[in-house]
């Protein structure tokens, strides 16, 4: 085996590696678009575009057949990228996105290092490892705990933010449709976009007179979820500026 020969399976099994890290980030830990909205993605994309790329780089610079310590430094290659590419990975997994919860007036991301082990531990539950899930909140009826609330939602930790506050989002739908809007204030509010706006209505065969529309608040960007007009059901979220 040559340098280049070497150099090119060192990279064949990186791509393979982060590919494999894509699926599952895009799949199942920021589900599209969540991976946009937090803006981790560009992060994503250079921790293991550069490792990807540097390893099989230091590959073809230190490989010579017949030399002494060739397995000892590939090994180290080896071990340094995946050292980096397991950092980066477990970062990400701690930042990941653990509920998508409704505040009736929107919903917001919440992260798995915004939650605080204080308000994990009070709800009994623990934090979803495989994907974000969907969840409703409710107004504490204890008159101090909604003074706490009130004052940690300036900083910007809402009910969202704690698990003990959390409902099943269909215990919300009359209040998500009141306080939802029609498509027609989208429009208004992305008069750039319309023929994509068209065009994402029309892949789901929706009518915009039976939908409407919350704004969708995260890290990097927000953006629209579009639920139905009567059930208030969760259709999907779309890039789109949900306010002023």
């Amino acid at each position: 085996m040559n340098r280049v020969h070497a150099a090119l399976v060192h990279l064949s099994a990186s791509i393979v590696i982060g590919v494999v890290l894509l699926a599952l980030f895009w799949f199942v830990w920021y589900p599209d678009p969540l991976f946009r909205t937090s803006g981790a993605l560009p992060i994503f994309l250079t921790l293991v575009g550069v490792d990807v790329a540097i390893g099989p780089l230091l590959t073809l610079v230190v490989f010579k057949q017949g030399k002494r310590s060739l397995y000892f430094d590939v090994a180290v290659i080896v071990a340094l990228q995946a050292a980096a590419m397991t950092y980066g990975a477990v970062t990400l997994y701690a930042g990941r996105p653990v509920y998508v919860a409704g505040l009736g007036h929107r919903f917001d991301v919440i992260h798995a290092n915004e939650v605080a082990d204080s308000d994990l531990a009070r709800s009994g539950t623990e934090l979803p490892k495989w994907g974000p899930l969907w969840v409703g909140t409710r107004v504490a009826a204890d008159a101090a705990e909604r003074e706490r609330v009130l004052s940690s939602s300036l900083s910007g930790v809402d009910y969202g933010h704690m698990p003990q506050h959390h409902v099943p989002l269909t215990e919300m739908r009359e209040e998500l449709r009141k306080r939802a809007e029609p498509i027609a204030d989208l429009r208004v509010r992305n008069p750039q976009q319309q023929g994509d706006i068209n065009a994402w209505l029309s892949r789901r065969q929706l009518d915009e007179r039976n939908v409407l529309f919350l704004g969708l608040k995260d890290r990097a960007e927000d953006m629209a979820v579009i639920i139905d007009a009567k059930t208030a059901e969760v259709i999907g979220i779309a890039p789109f500026k949900p306010w002023d």
